[in-house]
C-alpha cells in the first residue's frame, strides 16, 4: 500500500463556546485543506477522525492549535494521534452538532464531566510494566463486542456493550471486580474518558484508563500484548501494527477465521458482524442473534 497521506483521530473535552459557528469553521477549513472524515462537535468539546496529504493534515493541525481560543475554546493542547493512509479512509467529510462528542446513554442527572471525575490516565509505558512485572490488574475493554471480537488485548474482560450507549447497564456485569485495580481501554482514548468516570462514580475504587487507547499502545509496542487487529470507524474498517499478527475474528456464520465485516440482515438491527468473504453472498439470512431473526421473519 502507498501511504502517502496521513490520517488523525483527536478529541478533547472542553467547553465549546459556539457550537453551530464552530461547526462552520469546520467545514470551512477542512474544505480548503482537502480533507475528510467525521467531526462531532457538542457544548463538552471535539471528538474528530480526519484524512489528508502530510501537509495538509499538519496544517490544519497548525490551525487548530492556534483558534481563537475567545471564540471557540481552548484546543491549544489536542493531542492528534496520527496513522499513515493511502487516503480511502473517508469517501467525503461529515461535521455534526451532537448533544454529547461520544453517545453514552447517560441520562442528564448522570452525565458528567470527565475533567472533573475520571479514571487515572496512564501512559503505554506504564501499562508494558504491568504486564511484565505481573501486576494484578483487570483490564475492560469499553469498545463494543463486534470491536473485541476482531481484536483485544490478552485476557482483558469485553465490555458487555453492543454500543456504547449501553454504558448504563454494564456495571452489574463487573460487579465482582469493583475492588479490583481496573484499566479500561478503548481504541484511542475518548469512550474511556466517560467510561473509567462512570465506574468511579458507581463506586469502583481503583480505576485507569489508558491514555491514547489500544492504537497509541500498539503502535508502540507492535505486535506485543494485543491480539487480532484494532477495530477502526473508517472505511479501512480494521488496523494492523505489524505483518506477523495473527488473526482472531470469527465468521458469524461458518466460524472461520475473517476479519471481514457485514451487517445484522435485520434492517433496524444492521449491527457490524464478522462475516467471511464465502458466506457474504448469502448475507440476507445471517442476523447478530435469533431475538433479530425472528423479529425479521
Amino acid at each position: 500500500m502507498s501511504v502517502n497521506h496521513t490520517l488523525i483521530i483527536f478529541y478533547k473535552y472542553t467547553p465549546v463556546h459556539d457550537v453551530e459557528r464552530f461547526v462552520v469553521w469546520q467545514k470551512k477549513n477542512c474544505a480548503e485543506l482537502g480533507l475528510n472524515g467525521r467531526i462531532l462537535i457538542a457544548s463538552e468539546g471535539i471528538n474528530g477522525t480526519v484524512e489528508g496529504t502530510e501537509e495538509n493534515i499538519k496544517e490544519y493541525e497548525h490551525r487548530m492549535y492556534t483558534l481563537d481560543k475567545s471564540m471557540f475554546g481552548d484546543f491549544s493542547d489536542v493531542w492528534f494521534k496520527e496513522s499513515g493512509t493511502n487516503g480511502t479512509s473517508f469517501a467525503k467529510l461529515k461535521v455534526k452538532a451532537r448533544k454529547e462528542i461520544v453517545a453514552t446513554g447517560l441520562s442528564d442527572e448522570e452525565d458528567f464531566d470527565p475533567n472533573q471525575i475520571t479514571g487515572t490516565h496512564i501512559e503505554s509505558e506504564e501499562l508494558k510494566r504491568w504486564i511484565e512485572n505481573g501486576e494484578e490488574f483487570e483490564i475492560i475493554d469499553m469498545r463494543n463486542d463486534y470491536e473485541h471480537a476482531v481484536g483485544h488485548f490478552a485476557g482483558s474482560r469485553p465490555s458487555g456493550m453492543k454500543n456504547f450507549r449501553d454504558l448504563p447497564n454494564i456495571v452489574a456485569e463487573h460487579e465482582q471486580i469493583k475492588s479490583k485495580k481496573i484499566l479500561t481501554v478503548c481504541t484511542y482514548g475518548v469512550r474511556c474518558e466517560k467510561a473509567s468516570g462512570y465506574l468511579k462514580q458507581k463506586g469502583f475504587e481503583n480505576v485507569y484508563q489508558l491514555n491514547g487507547g489500544i492504537g497509541t499502545y500498539m503502535k508502540k509496542y507492535p505486535g506485543q500484548d494485543f491480539l487480532g487487529s484494532l477495530y477502526v470507524f473508517d472505511d479501512r474498517m480494521t488496523e494492523q501494527f505489524t505483518d506477523a499478527y495473527e488473526r482472531i475474528g470469527k465468521c458469524i456464520a461458518c466460524d472461520k477465521t475473517s476479519e471481514r465485516f457485514g451487517n445484522c440482515a435485520w434492517p433496524e438491527c444492521h449491527k457490524q458482524l464478522i462475516i467471511c468473504a464465502e458466506c457474504a453472498p448469502n448475507a440476507s439470512g445471517i442476523y447478530c442473534s435469533e431475538p433479530c431473526k425472528t423479529l425479521h421473519q
